[in-house]
């Protein structure tokens, strides 16, 4: 009988069980493929290093920026100085391994394990894998945008909510400047996030069905600005990209289980960020499991950052728009904002 299981082993299902086996409850993780390299700049802002001091001691290989490049449609840069801060760029494979590995010295039980489904029976949750069946009190469904668990305990993630993500890793980059490049014909942007190994240069843009037009864009950037770069892997992934209001007013926390992560959609609307609301949805949900209401989950996400969100949604149509993008990167660096 497991007490806590967590379906996903990233950063949102690791840090949650390592802040819950920190207070004495030991769950029970199922994943069969993480740790793994995952298709994202692996950027770690200033903000989640704030609220996370232990990011910025990270014990592995990584580049640190103090400036980032934004290049609205026109085409001109804009430089952004983060002056006391700095961004840090790392490989997912080793930061997953490393929230990872914290859970598992921590007394965490790890199974390599798929899982294929989900349902109550009576007052469990019968977990069945490819290997068994198990049967737990609570479940976190941390298992990603195409979250099973998600799809089992409230309303799925609807296919207009996910974005489309398409790009490489490659070599001959680590000197390279970090930067956002916004698409002057859809909502999306090129990224280059350089790193020490594998830098990661990728284009996301908000439909979930422009996969052959996203790769030709991506490759003219490439040859046009970065012909030296070495491509040694490519990778196409869907990420949460939430794009209405409503989406967000979905249970996402009830009596016995929570959602969190990619699945429950906690990514940046704008940015993309999703490694700071991971480990916020990973601490808030391993709170509520321990103040004994698995429900206090959805109150403290919508109180801490809900708003946030929201907000981001509202000002999606505007962002992408050339003026806007202009004016706001050049009242970022005239007033200092990013710090």
């Amino acid at each position: 009988m497991i007490d806590v299981a967590i379906v996903g082993g990233g950063p949102a299902g690791a840090y949650c069980a390592y802040n819950l086996a920190e207070n004495g409850i030991y769950p029970t993780i199922f994943d069969h493929s993480h740790p793994r390299e995952k298709p994202c700049g692996g950027m770690i802002s200033p903000l989640a290093q704030e609220l996370f001091p232990f990011l910025k001691k990270l014990p592995l290989d990584n580049v640190r920026r103090k400036t980032i490049y934004f290049i609205p449609p026109s085409g001109r840069k804009i430089l952004i100085n983060l002056k006391k801060s700095e961004v840090i760029c790392v490989r997912r494979l080793d930061f997953d391994q490393y929230l990872l590995n914290m859970a598992l010295d921590r007394g965490v039980e790890l199974k390599k394990e798929k899982v294929l489904n989900i349902k109550r029976n009576n007052k469990m949750w019968e977990i069945r894998t490819n290997q068994g069946i198990y049967f737990a009190k609570k479940i976190v469904g941390a298992d990603g945008v195409n979250s099973t668990v998600r799809r089992k305990v409230t309303i799925d993630l609807k296919n207009i909510d996910k974005g489309l993500c398409f790009g490489y890793f490659v070599e001959n980059a680590e000197n390279e400047d970090i930067i956002f490049h916004f698409l002057p014909h859809r909502r999306g942007y090129i990224w280059v996030a350089p790193r020490k190994r594998n830098t990661c240069i990728g284009i996301a843009c908000t439909e979930t069905s422009l996969s052959n037009k996203s790769k030709e864009e991506l490759d003219m950037f490439i040859r046009a600005h970065y012909p030296t770069f070495k491509m040694v892997a490519k990778w196409t992934a869907l990420i949460p990209n939430i794009k209405s209001v409503e989406a967000f007013y979905v249970p996402l926390a009830g009596e016995t289980w929570a959602i969190i992560g990619d699945a429950a959609g906690h990514v940046n609307p704008i940015s993309g960020e999703g490694i700071l609301y991971a480990l916020l949805d990973g601490k808030l949900a391993a709170l509520a499991i321990i103040e004994g209401d698995m429900r206090l989950y959805e109150k403290l996400w919508r109180h801490v950052y809900g708003l946030n969100l929201l907000l981001g949604i509202k000002l999606r149509k505007w962002v992408y728009k050339r003026f806007f993008l202009e004016c706001y990167y050049r009242y970022l660096k005239v007033n200092s904002i990013l710090k």
